[in-house]
């Protein structure tokens, strides 16, 4: 009933409407934590089987508390709600849900007030997980081995769905940025990886593209430039001061 609610005001609403973007030196800015603020993102081509899964995407947060979840990316599917999502809790801990299974992923340190570049594989035939962060590997892990996503992939960035298209709370916004956001349906190497962390040329995503994105503003999001240093800032000529 949620989901459809979504659905028929999106048809009154304008900003709702999809569309199809370049992103290139774009982010998504998350100001607060809301219960219905959040990105659709609508892959690049219609997907009923995913047996691998590659995610990369960048984050900017300065939220360093230990009891507050931060929701990433989200897919569900109709058998799973959280079919593949990615999410940190305080700092220094990652966690990754794929087909319902729950991994917890620590020790790999992220920067508070700075862009940092986070990547996840995930494999069905040997279930192997990884994270890498800012370029450094977390260890491997086994999670949903032999198991696939089935059915039509409902993706949102900034929140957490607990039921397919909805379900969203509070407790489990992003709060801060999201740039550079990019999906395979097959695990890409290390060398990808690398480059993406090192922001070089790398394989785009052939499910969703940066580049190329069809995505629905909900709620109270932002689309802006991305500022990666304070050089980036707008240039500030010298003036007469004023006192």
């Amino acid at each position: 009933m949620r989901f459809l609610t979504f659905s028929l005001l999106c048809l009154f609403f304008q900003r709702c409407s999809a569309e199809g973007q370049d992103l290139g030196g774009k982010a998504f800015t998350f100001p607060a934590e809301t219960d219905n603020s959040y990105v659709k993102l609508q892959p690049a081509e219609i997907l009923e089987h995913l047996g691998a899964v590659s995610v990369c995407l960048r984050y900017f947060t300065d939220l360093p508390q230990n009891n507050k979840d931060q929701s990433f990316f989200s897919l569900a599917t109709p058998a799973h709600s959280n079919g593949f999502l990615l999410a940190k809790y305080g700092q220094n801990r990652h966690q990754m849900y794929i087909g319902g299974g729950k991994l917890d992923l620590w020790g790999l340190p992220d920067e508070l007030n700075e862009w940092n570049s986070f990547c996840v594989t995930w494999d069905s035939e040997t279930g192997l997980t990884q994270i890498w962060l800012n370029g450094k590997p977390s260890s491997r892990k086994a999670v949903f081995r032999g198991g696939s996503l089935v059915g039509r992939p409902f993706i949102v960035l900034g929140q957490d769905q607990d039921e397919y298209g909805g379900g969203l709370h509070k407790n489990d916004a992003m709060v801060g940025q999201l740039t550079d956001v990019h999906m395979w349906n097959h695990v890409i190497s290390t060398c990808e990886i690398e480059n993406f962390s090192k922001n070089k040329g790398f394989e785009k995503g052939n499910v969703i593209n940066w580049h190329d994105l069809e995505f629905t503003i909900r709620g109270n999001v932002v689309l802006e430039d991305q500022i990666t240093s304070k050089s980036d800032s707008q240039n500030c000529s010298d003036g007469m001061s004023i006192y």
